[in-house]
C-alpha cells in the first residue's frame, strides 16, 4: 500500500470515530492529519526523486475539491463541515485530483443511499444530520483498491 494511501486511511478513521460521535473533528487531529501529510509529501519530493513541478502540480490542482468544500460549508452555514473540507483537502493534496475526485463521488453516492435509507425508515425527519467522514473513508478504503488496479 502506498504511504499516501495508508496516512489518510488511518487518519480518516481516526478522525471518523469523532465525527459519528460528536458530529465535528477536533482541530488536534486536523493538525496532526496536515503534519502528516506535509512530511508525505517532503519525503515523496526528498527520498523518491519525484519532480518538484509534478509534485506542486498534484498537490495544487488536488486542493479543487477541498476548496469547494469549504465554500459549501460557508455558503450553507456550516450545513457541509469546515472539518469535511479541511479532510478533503489534505487527500487533494497527497493523491492528486482525479483520485480525490473518484474518492469524493464514491463517498456522496454512499451518502445518498444512507440518506434514502433513513429517508425511508425514519418516517421522514427533517433534522437529521448525517457524519460525512465515515463515507469519505470507504471512498478511500475502496477507492484504494478500485483506483489503483
Amino acid at each position: 500500500m502506498e504511504l499516501e494511501w495508508a496516512a489518510n486511511i488511518i487518519m480518516l478513521a481516526f478522525c471518523s470515530i469523532q465525527d459519528i460521535r460528536e458530529k465535528e473533528i477536533s482541530i488536534w487531529k486536523l493538525q496532526i492529519y496536515g503534519f502528516l501529510i506535509l512530511g508525505i509529501s517532503l519525503w515523496n519530493f526528498s527520498i523518491q526523486r519525484n519532480s518538484l513541478l509534478f509534485l506542486l502540480g498534484k498537490g495544487i490542482s488536488g486542493l479543487i475539491p477541498g476548496l469547494l468544500f469549504l465554500f459549501l460549508a460557508k455558503a450553507t452555514k456550516e450545513a457541509v463541515g469546515y472539518g469535511d473540507g479541511i479532510v478533503l483537502l489534505f487527500i487533494g493534496i497527497s493523491i492528486g485530483f482525479w483520485q480525490c475526485l473518484g474518492i469524493l463521488f464514491t463517498a456522496l453516492l454512499g451518502l445518498f443511499l444512507a440518506a434514502v435509507l433513513i429517508l425511508i425508515f425514519s418516517g421522514r425527519k427533517k433534522n437529521i444530520r448525517i457524519p460525512f467522514l465515515p463515507f469519505l473513508l470507504s471512498g478511500m478504503a475502496g477507492g484504494y483498491f478500485w483506483l489503483k488496479k
